[in-house]
């Protein structure tokens, strides 16, 4: 760490990293130009109090940030909190920054998500004592900077400064599921570290990823990607296990193009239409070839297209998670992606229904008993 208490201005800007995405590299080139940085400190947390496990281990992390910062001369990468190691607070880290840097105007960038949580923070009293809060916007985010403004004044006498930038919905979840799908990386991560993952094996898939690799084409596993994306967004909203969503997202259009003939074993129920097939076949494969014991997990892999009376949150989750992913496109999608985002689930499970029996009526498609089902039991109660 360097010991230079001339510089004027410092910002620190920490987060998990994992990994760096381009987002991060925009958001500091712009931080060093609106707040007139003469050092931006980068800087990796090992273990944040929200967050039980970071796969990635700290050194790769940190090499990675290296590659991504590179052309940005104001960038320092500090391994202080991953050298400290422990639980990662803020207001300690802060307190040992500004004794390093005891004459510079210090600052702590968070995200408009954060800010808004800032309160419930351990001792948000001495970060302000510490440094300035800056802060900038995100596109799936609201922030009433007004209220909020007005909270820290009452409450600790100081306020924040806002960046003029509002950053890309993004997530680190989208590169390692990527990753582990063997998908490409362009656009969501900067030059050189989709190559320093796959040259170091990182955010690997397991055996469920591998088996949907060898049985479906790009597209369609970009799709699957997608679904897992779309559903792990509200494990903690809805209580779920993640292990269990993960896999049923993974495995949900496992037998999209496999041939049911093949499974000796294997019996198609009665009345299932074609595009439904798949998902029937696709619940025996997750058990019989995955060695699935899990019955919700099943439930929802063999119902994640038709729906059905009574289902479990977990396969409503696949259900809408497979309508609304990020490339499906068609009237009304975007709709449905509110009220996912707006935590209203249940009715975007019932609109997701709707959505899915008017299109069949529009296609005059055969519709089948179990959606009929569950549209009888879900949208006219």
């Amino acid at each position: 760490m360097c010991n230079n208490t001339s510089m004027r201005k410092i910002a620190v800007f920490g987060g998990t990293f994992n990994p760096v995405h381009i987002e991060h590299v925009r958001l500091a080139e712009i931080a060093v130009k609106e707040l007139g940085l003469d050092k931006i400190i980068i800087m990796p947390t090992f273990i944040p109090p929200h967050k039980s496990v970071v796969p990635a281990p700290a050194n790769h992390r940190i090499a990675m940030l290296k590659i991504a910062f590179s052309n940005i001369p104001e960038v320092e990468i500090s391994d202080y909190e991953v050298v400290k190691q422990g639980k990662s607070y803020t207001y300690l880290t802060m307190e040992y920054f500004r004794g390093v840097y005891p004459d510079a105007e210090l600052y702590f960038i968070v995200g408009g998500d954060m800010l808004n949580d800032f309160k419930t923070w351990k001792h948000p009293e001495k970060i302000l004592s510490a440094c300035t809060v800056a802060t900038f916007g995100r596109e799936d985010y609201f922030n009433d900077y007004s209220r909020e403004k007005e909270y820290f004044l009452s409450e600790w006498g100081k306020s924040f400064v806002k960046i003029n930038y509002v950053g890309k919905s993004f997530s680190s979840t989208k590169i390692r599921v990527y990753s582990a799908f063997s998908l490409p990386l362009i656009g969501l991560v900067p030059t050189g570290v989709e190559e320093y993952i796959k040259a170091n094996a990182l955010y690997t898939g397991d055996r469920y990823t591998e088996y949907v690799k060898g049985v479906l084409p790009p597209k369609r596993l970009r799709h699957t990607a997608n679904v897992v994306i779309t559903a792990l967004q509200k494990v903690k909203e809805l209580s779920l296990d993640e292990e269990k969503v993960r896999i049923a997202a993974t495995l949900h259009d496992v037998a999209k193009y496999l041939d049911k003939d093949v499974f000796k074993d294997f019996s198609m129920p009665i009345d299932v239409p074609k595009p439904v097939e798949h998902a029937f076949l696709g619940a025996f494969v997750a058990e019989k070839v995955m060695g699935i014991t899990d019955e919700d997990i099943i439930d929802a892999i063999r119902f994640h297209t038709s729906g059905k009376p009574n289902m479990s949150v977990l396969a409503k989750l696949i259900f809408v998670a497979d309508m609304i992913e990020e490339d499906r496109d068609y009237e009304g999608v975007e709709y449905l992606r509110s009220l996912y985002e707006k935590e209203d689930f249940e009715k975007c499970f019932t609109e997701c229904l709707k959505e899915e029996v008017i299109h069949l009526l529009n296609k005059k498609s055969y519709i089948y008993k179990s959606t009929l089902d569950a549209y009888d039991y879900y949208c006219k109660k």
